[in-house]
């Protein structure tokens, strides 16, 4: 599974809302189970900057996020932006193993 980061700004029609929060997002808990069982919410958190919210969750790959965040467009999510994110520890060997690849000379 790959880990992803999911950050959100509420839209402006969906500010009168906040209010309901707790029940947003038990639901959309609950349609997420749903509709792509096989992703792990791991954490979620409120943010003070540019986005609202920040999600991270485990899914098999970029298409299965690409729908995650389109749920999240669902429940008033005015913008999305998804990353990936790689542990330390394995981008630590991915950076040693560039030492290993050998640049073509043209």
């Amino acid at each position: 599974m790959t880990t992803f980061i999911l950050l959100s700004k509420v839209s402006a029609e969906a500010v009168s809302q906040v209010s309901n929060l707790a029940e947003i997002d038990r639901l959309f808990d609950k349609e997420l189970a749903e509709l792509l069982p096989q992703v792990k919410r791991v954490a979620s958190y409120a943010l003070l900057g540019a986005y609202d919210f920040m999600h991270i969750f485990e899914a098999p790959d970029a298409a299965t996020a690409a729908q995650v965040a389109l749920l999240a467009n669902r429940f008033g999510a005015g913008s999305t932006q998804t990353l990936t994110a790689i542990p330390f520890s394995e981008f630590k060997k991915l950076a040693q193993d560039v030492n290993k690849i050998q640049i073509a000379k043209v």
